[in-house]
């Protein structure tokens, strides 16, 4: 090759290389521009506002929900940060060159004790909205705390000869038809 077509060589390499600098400039400026707004549009204004749709409450029932809420958050608020909490001095001393077992299952016990403690914080809130819901409503928010555990269904009625429960009956049977 001779000079001029090294130059010119390089001259196009360049100008492909600021194109896709500006392109990958124009995403970011693009992408961050548009975050914050994806943000709060996600976020309801009240925290009883979802529940509220859900459920299609009247607006004395919103006032309670919003009192049960603002109650369950008051109780469940110091509980979440005590198992962070907990969660990170296991962390820390799993990262230690010789963890402490006696340390580690202390702070896991009392990891345990802390979920019990929002597991009834949970029922509480639950029972409480239970007790403002008419029927149709109490039907949708066991729904929709089955959903919340991380179940399929609505509770009662949930269907028969489903779930590992089940199945390993299943199993069981034809092990002991085998043998």
């Amino acid at each position: 090759m001779n000079f001029f077509s090294k130059n010119k060589f390089v001259f196009w390499l360049l100008i492909f290389l600021v194109v896709i600098n500006l392109t990958v400039l124009i995403t970011f400026v693009v992408m961050y521009s548009r975050k914050p707004d994806a943000i709060t549009q996600q976020v309801p204004e009240k925290p009883g506002l979802a529940l509220q749709k859900e459920l299609t409450l009247t607006p004395s029932q919103s006032e309670h929900v919003d009192l049960i809420l603002a109650d369950y958050r008051k109780v469940t608020d110091p509980v979440a940060e005590g198992i962070r909490g907990y969660r990170a001095r296991i962390l820390n001393e799993l990262a230690n060159d010789k963890p402490d077992t006696f340390k580690i299952n202390h702070y896991a016990d009392s990891v345990c004790y802390l979920q019990r403690q929002m597991q009834k914080a949970s029922v509480k809130q639950y029972m409480a909205l239970k007790e403002i819901c008419n029927p149709e409503q109490c039907k949708r928010l066991s729904s929709l705390y089955f959903e919340l555990y991380g179940f399929q269904g609505q509770g009662k009625g949930m269907g028969q000869q489903k779930g590992m429960r089940n199945q390993y009956r299943w199993g069981k049977r034809n092990n002991s038809r085998g043998n």
